[in-house]
């Protein structure tokens, strides 16, 4: 379900996001998502990275699957990323 937020801006903050969203060819509701869109993305980016980072044995499995599974597509004929040596 679609949930309301009202963010109150100042006159410069909402000048400055007028300007972006108008070079945008955008309306302030859309360049405004657009933005914290782009910041939830890095926020789980970063997320990640750190969960990664914290487990390098599941970063180890999936490279080895990785591996095993482009060396199961180069042995078919299939296309594929091309391994060290190819």
């Amino acid at each position: 379900m679609p949930r309301t937020l009202t963010l109150r801006l100042s006159e410069a903050a909402y000048e400055a996001v007028k300007r972006y969203a108008e070079a945008d060819h955008t309306s302030m509701n859309a360049w405004v998502e657009s933005l914290l869109d782009t910041e939830d993305m890095r926020r789980r980016c970063a997320a990640h990275a750190a969960w990664v980072t914290a487990n390098p044995a599941v970063s180890q499995a999936a490279l080895a699957f990785t591996d095993a599974n482009q060396q199961s597509l180069a042995a078919a004929g299939l296309p594929h990323v091309a391994l060290p040596g190819e």
